[in-house]
């Protein structure tokens, strides 16, 4: 009877050292994934406050793209460029610079969508390849097709569920329907299997280009869901391809406004 004790008494040690260091792996993770600097160019005026929330409530840390920081050396301080709602409609300082992002990604740098652009202003000049915007919105979970790549592992496993029940009534819009190659479609959504998120190589960097709402919804309801697809649009690439001296140190959870 005692030795049957003893030996519970290791099993549950032994278990409980298991998801101690489980748990202790996944925030080494995450804090692992912040280490990457991320760079953020705003969309329209009135979304503010909510793209702030958003990644307040993903916990990512982030430096705001001003007008007068579009040049190279600096934007190459970035291993991830993120470009908010509408801003290559509403944001003065990227319409005009547009070319300077793109020589960033030629020289290994990564951009990501992390909403949606505005069909109507939208040039096809804007990325290293083109896309042509409509003027279409589909709802959450409308035939969403996840197509195998690196971006739904890391940091986070996403699934069909991340794409279902995002709350704010905002999920998808201006999206592309079709996708000529270099692009690749990285998610299929509708009856007609839009690419509503593509990615490719261009030069030494890789754009990806996503007409889903993640902002808005995150920044609305908090969801749990949209903010581990946010990290996984920042953080699945890497560090930058080509490293600028100087490189920017980060902090774990500060926000530089």
């Amino acid at each position: 009877m005692l030795k049957n004790e003893g030996i519970n008494k290791t099993s549950v040690w032994r278990i409980a050292v298991v998801i101690a260091t489980t748990f202790f792996l996944k925030a080494e993770a995450a804090f692992t994934a912040q280490e990457l600097a991320v760079g953020f160019i705003e969309g329209r005026g009135t979304d503010a406050a909510v793209e702030q929330q958003a990644f307040e409530t993903a916990e990512v840390e982030y430096e705001v793209i001003g007008e007068s920081d579009y040049k190279l050396a600096h934007l190459m301080e970035f291993d991830v460029i993120a470009v908010g709602v509408v801003a290559y409609d509403q944001n003065e300082g990227l319409k005009a610079n547009f070319r300077v992002i793109k020589e960033y990604i030629q020289k290994g740098g990564y951009l990501v969508t992390v909403d949606f652009q505005q069909d109507s202003t939208w040039d096809a000049n804007f990325l290293p390849y083109p896309l042509k915007l409509f003027d279409d919105d589909l709802e959450e979970g409308t035939g969403i097709k996840i197509i195998d790549a690196p971006i739904w592992h890391k940091p986070n496993e996403i699934n069909d569920k991340h794409f279902i029940g995002w709350g704010a009534g905002d999920f998808m819009a201006d999206g592309p329907h079709e996708a000529k190659k270099p692009w690749q479609p990285l998610l299929l959504a509708g009856g007609d299997n839009w690419p509503i998120v593509v990615g490719a190589g261009a030069g030494l960097g890789y754009v990806v280009f996503s007409s889903l709402q993640i902002l808005q919804a995150l920044g609305r309801t908090g969801n749990e869901v949209v903010a581990e697809v946010l990290q996984n649009f920042l953080f699945w690439h890497g560090p930058l391809a080509v490293k600028a001296e100087g490189k920017m140190a980060t902090t774990w959870a500060k926000l530089k406004r």
